[in-house]
């Protein structure tokens, strides 16, 4: 009788991870990463090249959950301003691991041109290009019968293409991207996209005059008030923060407001040693669905390799955490 039963709730535990991984195929999302500029290729393809050298950037999210397992996503990326190519090239990876059902990985090589519209102002314009791959972990489900083999359909994969637009001063800043234009088939079982991403952006920068016309570091303090719209399927997000520091230490805090769901309070600080510069945030929900021990946190590395013969430009956007 206890074989039975154990068999019986096997059963219904695998059916009901088999819903659960139906659903998360039909409307996943693209993974979020709070720490909105410290990817800054991530947000908007239109950064690449945005410094004078190359900038390496790593960015690691976790997010635990109760009684259950985690979520967590690594993203890497390296770009160059190349003015040989009248801009800046990139290229970011993104794995996002999710729960030990699913696992998406996201491999995009950037080209971003920048124009120069008048003496103050500029403009950003690039085309993302790279590949996508969803893999479903079927030796981490336990089926009714030990013997049967897992399904023959492990992963998909397609191209996968975005594109972008930076408009910037010294002070003032604003874009916009589109990803996953072409909407690539996400699920094993049947033709279903992933929804392409829209994001708009917009923020300001104050510093001394003197520092934001130079743009030299370190400087001796500013803060910048931020605002972000992303939406992705049916699923709409707000995101208002500020940053603020004085050299070497910052500081930030975001709103986030689903439209349809819960909101979240993002906290970040972070340090800054010549060009390297390290960042924590994590994410409090309001919903009151996590705790310390469940939240999300959020760890980024930045590096900076400047070129000392390339001539540095006069404008370029503000560099944010």
């Amino acid at each position: 009788m206890n074989c039975q039963m154990n068999r019986i709730v096997s059963y219904l535990l695998f059916l009901l991870l088999a819903m659960t991984l139906q659903i998360q195929v039909s409307h996943a999302q693209d993974a979020i990463l709070s720490q909105f500029y410290s990817s800054p290729m991530y947000l908007n393809p239109a950064y690449a090249g945005t410094e004078n050298g190359f900038r390496l950037v790593t960015n690691f999210r976790s997010q635990p959950i109760p009684d259950a397992t985690n979520f967590s996503t690594v993203s890497a990326s390296v770009d160059v301003y190349a003015p040989r190519a009248y801009g800046g090239l990139g290229l970011i990876v993104t794995s996002d691991y999710q729960g030990n059902m699913a696992w998406n990985n996201h491999l995009d090589a950037i080209y971003a041109g920048h124009l120069r519209l008048s003496r103050t102002w500029h403009l950003n314009f690039a085309a993302q290009a790279g590949y996508f791959r969803r893999d479903i972990r079927w030796e981490n489900l336990d089926f009714l019968d030990p013997n049967q083999p897992p399904p023959e359909e492990e992963h998909t994969h397609a191209p996968n293409f975005g594109t972008g637009l930076l408009v910037f001063n010294d002070w003032l800043y604003a874009g916009a991207a589109m990803h996953h234009m072409t909407q690539p088939n996400q699920s094993v079982f049947s033709d279903d996209r992933l929804p392409r991403k829209y994001t708009a952006h917009a923020g300001m920068y104050f510093a001394p005059p003197e520092v934001r016309r130079a743009h030299t570091v370190p400087y001796e303090y500013f803060f910048s008030p931020n605002i972000i719209y992303q939406q992705q399927g049916g699923i709409k997000r707000i995101n208002v923060g500020l940053y603020t520091g004085i050299e070497p230490i910052m500081a930030g805090a975001w709103y986030r407001h689903n439209l349809q769901e819960p909101s979240a309070v993002i906290f970040l600080v972070g340090i800054r040693r010549g060009d390297l510069k390290v960042g924590y945030s994590y994410d409090y929900s309001l919903s009151g669905s996590t705790d310390v021990r469940h939240g999300v946190h959020e760890i980024s590395i930045s590096y900076m390799v400047m070129n000392k013969r390339q001539q540095r430009r006069a404008t370029m956007p503000p560099s944010l955490f």
